[in-house]
C-alpha cells in the first residue's frame, strides 16, 4: 500500500510538470547555439584536427561526385589511391544524415552542422530515454541538458571525430528503443529498433558501436530475466521459454539492422582484416605486439581524477590556457576530455539511494563501473579478461573509448537522484531518507574542499607522483609543476559548483525555493559546469584561407594540364602526410589515412605517423609510383627530383 501511494505521488508530480518535446528541443538548440555561436553565425569551418588533415578533403571529393550522380569506389588522391567504401575513406558516407547534409550544404558547413545537430539530438534522445523509464519530465529535462553538453561528446569536436560523436548521440536512442520494444513488443518497435541499429553501424565507428551493442544487449537480457511472471501466467519452464523466445526476437532485430548496413559493414570488416595497415598490429602481429596495440591509448589514473576535476590532468592543445600543453599523463597527447561533471557525479550518487527501479540502478551502476575499469586498460585485470574472452576486442585499440557508457550511466543515475529530490518536498515525510542523503552530500562537499586545500598547497601533486605515478618523466613533472595554478583553480570551480548545487537542494528541502525555481537553477548549474569545459574545444577556421591553394600548388595544377599524369610527394606539415594538394586535384604518393592499404605502406616505408622513408631515399620507388614533383617543407619551392 505504501509503495502504491508513493508511486501515485510520483505520477502526480510528473503530470503537473509536463514539458513538451518542443520545449526541450528549443532549450537544447539555444544552449548548443551558445556553445557553437562562432560557427553558427559565420561562414567559417568548424575546427577539427582530423577534419583539416583528411576529413574535409575526403568529404569534398565524395560530395562533388554524389552531386554529379556518381558514387566513388576509389580515391586516387592520397597514398597512391585507396578504396573508398572498404577503407572508410569517406567515413560516414552512407550514414543518412551525413549524406543528406552533404547534398544540400557546402561540405565545410555540412561537416559542422552534422555535429551540432547530433549534439542537440543526443539531449532529446536522452530526454525520451528517461521518460520511457516513467520518471518525471523535470528529471528527464535535466538529464537531456547534461547529456547534450557532456564534454565526453562535445570535446570530440576539437579532433573532428564525427563517428564517435554520432555513436554517443545515438546511445540513448538505442536504449530508448530497446526499452520500448521490451515493454511493448510490436512490429513497429521491432522495425524502429532495427533501423537504429543499422544507422549506428553506418556511422562506421565499429568499435564504439560494438561497446554500445554489448551494453544494450546485456541491459535487455537483464531486464527481461529479472522481471517476474504476471499474475495468472504459467511460471517456471513456460516463463523461461517465453523469455528465451523474446531474446531471439531481439537478436533478430539486431541481425536485420546489420543487414540494413551490410553494404558498408562487410566490405569494411573484410578489408580491415585482410588488406589494411591494421593487419600488421592485429591478425598478423605476435601475441605480445597485438596485446600492446590493443591496450594502447587507455585511460590512466590521472584521467579518472579528471572525471571530477577536468583541470587536474590537463590537455595538450585547446583554445584556453588550461588546455594548452598542460597534459602530464601517460599517453602521447590529449585532445579531448572525458569530464563527467561534478554535479552529475553528486546527483548520480544521490540516485543510488533510490529504492525503486532496483534492476535499473544496479545495471547502470554496473555498466558504468565496468566501462570505466575497461577504459583503464592494463591498469586493472578487467580489460585483460575482455581481451582474452570477448571476440573482436583484439582487433581494437584505445580502451578509453568505452568511457562514454560511464557518462551515459552516470546521467541516468542522476535522473534517478533528481527524481527522489524532486519528490522530497514535504519536510515531514521521508525524513530518514533525507538525512542519509544530506550526510552523503556533505561528505562529498568536504572531500572536494580537502582536495582544493591539498591542491593549493601542492601536496596533492606530490602525493600523486609518489603513489600513483612514480615513473613520471621529468618533462611531465615540469608540466605538472607549471599547471598547479590551473589544477587549484579547477578544484575551486568544482567546489563552487558543488556549493551552489547543495545550496539549491537544501533550499528546496526547506521550502525556501519553489520546485520550479530549483529545477531552473539546477539546469543553470549543469550548463555552467559543462560550458566552461566545452568552450576550450570549440573554434573555427576561416574557410577561404583554408581552401586557397599555395603558389606551389597552383604551379603544379598548371603543370598537370600540360603534362602526362604524375604524382606528387608533399613533405609539408605532417611528415609526408599532408593531403592539402589533393583538394586541388593533385594525386599524392603520400598523405594521411587511418586505414590505408598495408602493402602500399610497406612499399613507401611509412610506419605509424612517420615519414614515407622510401619515397625520400629511394629514387626507384619514386619512378615506380610516377612521382615527378616534391613539395618541400613549408612549400619553399617545387623541384623535379633526379631519377637514377
Amino acid at each position: 500500500m505504501e509503495k502504491s501511494n508513493h508511486r501515485t505521488s510520483i505520477l502526480a508530480i510528473a503530470s503537473k510538470s509536463k514539458i513538451s518535446d518542443w520545449t526541450i528541443l528549443l532549450t537544447l538548440i539555444v544552449l548548443v547555439t551558445i556553445v557553437f555561436r562562432d560557427f553558427v553565425f559565420s561562414n567559417d569551418m568548424l575546427y577539427g584536427s582530423d577534419t583539416l588533415s583528411l576529413g574535409y578533403m575526403a568529404r569534398e571529393f565524395y560530395a562533388n561526385l554524389i552531386q554529379e550522380g556518381m558514387f566513388p569506389l576509389w580515391n586516387p588522391f592520397i597514398l597512391g589511391g585507396t578504396p573508398f567504401l572498404e577503407s572508410l575513406a569517406g567515413g560516414d558516407s552512407l550514414y543518412p544524415p551525413s549524406l543528406l547534409l552533404l547534398m544540400v550544404l557546402e561540405p565545410h558547413r555540412a561537416l559542422g552542422w552534422k555535429l551540432i545537430i547530433h549534439i542537440v539530438l543526443a539531449g532529446y534522445f536522452m530526454y525520451k530515454w528517461i521518460q520511457s523509464l516513467e520518471l518525471s519530465d523535470r528529471s528527464a529535462f535535466c538529464a537531456a541538458v547534461a547529456y547534450s553538453l557532456s564534454p565526453v561528446m562535445v570535446s570530440l569536436v576539437h579532433g573532428g571525430q564525427d563517428g564517435k560523436i554520432f555513436v554517443i548521440a545515438l546511445t540513448p536512442l538505442l536504449f530508448w528503443r530497446t526499452e520500448s520494444f521490451s515493454n511493448y513488443p510490436s512490429v513497429r518497435n521491432f522495425s524502429l529498433l532495427s533501423i537504429v541499429i543499422g544507422s549506428i553501424i553506418l556511422t562506421t565507428h565499429f568499435q564504439m558501436a560494438y561497446f554500445l551493442f554489448i551494453g544494450t544487449g546485456v541491459y535487455f537480457i537483464t531486464k527481461l530475466f529479472m522481471s517476474t511472471p504476471q499474475e495468472g501466467s504459467k511460471a517456471g519452464q513456460s516463463f523461461l521459454a517465453g523469455r528465451i523466445k523474446f531474446s531471439l526476437v531481439y537478436a533478430l532485430s539486431a541481425l536485420l539492422g546489420l543487414a540494413l548496413s551490410a553494404v558498408q559493414f562487410f566490405p569494411a570488416t573484410s578489408y580491415v582484416v585482410d588488406l589494411s595497415r591494421r593487419t600488421s598490429t592485429t591478425v598478423e602481429a605476435t601475441a605480445i605486439e597485438n596485446r600492446s596495440y590493443s591496450g594502447s591509448w587507455s585511460l590512466h589514473p590521472e584521467e579518472i581524477m579528471g572525471l571530477a576535476v577536468p583541470e587536474f590532468v590537463g590537455v595538450t592543445n585547446g583554445n584556453e590556457p588550461w588546455t594548452q600543453n598542460t597534459y602530464w599523463g601517460r599517453n602521447g597527447f590529449k585532445g579531448n576530455h572525458e569530464y563527467l561533471g561534478i554535479a552529475v557525479l553528486l546527483l548520480a550518487g544521490v540516485g543510488l539511494f533510490n529504492r525503486r527501479n532496483k534492476y535499473l540502478k544496479g545495471y547502470m551502476l554496473s555498466m558504468g563501473l565496468v566501462a570505466m575499469l575497461f577504459a583503464l586498460g592494463e591498469h586493472t585485470p578487467l580489460w585483460g579478461l575482455f581481451y582474452e574472452w570477448v571476440p573482436g576486442i583484439p582487433l581494437f585499440r584505445a580502451p578509453s573509448l568505452s568511457i562514454f557508457l560511464t557518462t551515459f550511466s552516470a546521467i541516468t543515475l542522476m535522473a534517478l537522484g533528481l527524481e527522489d529530490l524532486f519528490t522530497l518536498s514535504d519536510a515531514k515525510s521521508h525524513q530518514s531518507k533525507w538525512k542519509r542523503m544530506s550526510k552523503f552530500l556533505f561528505a562529498m562537499w568536504l572531500l572536494m574542499f580537502c582536495g582544493f586545500f591539498f591542491a593549493r598547497s601542492g601536496m596533492l601533486s606530490d602525493f600523486w607522483t609518489t603513489i600513483f605515478y612514480e615513473d613520471i618523466s621529468e618533462t611531465a613533472k615540469e608540466i605538472l609543476r607549471s599547471s598547479q595554478v590551473f589544477i587549484t583553480r579547477g578544484f575551486l570551480f568544482s567546489l563552487m559548483v558543488l556549493s551552489g548545487l547543495l545550496a539549491v537542494l537544501v533550499a528546496l528541502r526547506k521550502k525556501y525555493l519553489s520546485l520550479q525555481l530549483s529545477f531552473i537553477l539546477i539546469i543553470f548549474i549543469l550548463s555552467f559546469d559543462f560550458v566552461r569545459v566545452n568552450s576550450a574545444f570549440i573554434s573555427t577556421v576561416d574557410f577561404q584561407s583554408f581552401r586557397t591553394p599555395s603558389e606551389s600548388t597552383k604551379t603544379l595544377v598548371e603543370q598537370q594540364r600540360k603534362e602526362t599524369p604524375f604524382r606528387v610527394l608533399s613533405l609539408a606539415g605532417l611528415n609526408g602526410q599532408d593531403v592539402r594538394p589533393g583538394m586541388f586535384g593533385l594525386e599524392l604518393a603520400g598523405g594521411h589515412h587511418p586505414n590505408d592499404i598495408g602493402r602500399y605502406r610497406d612499399l613507401i616505408g611509412m610506419k605509424g605517423s612517420g615519414l614515407p622513408i622510401n619515397l625520400i631515399t629511394n629514387p626507384n620507388v619514386l619512378k615506380l609510383l610516377n612521382v615527378r614533383y616534391v613539395l618541400w617543407p613549408n612549400q619553399l619551392k617545387t623541384f623535379r627530383p633526379r631519377a637514377s
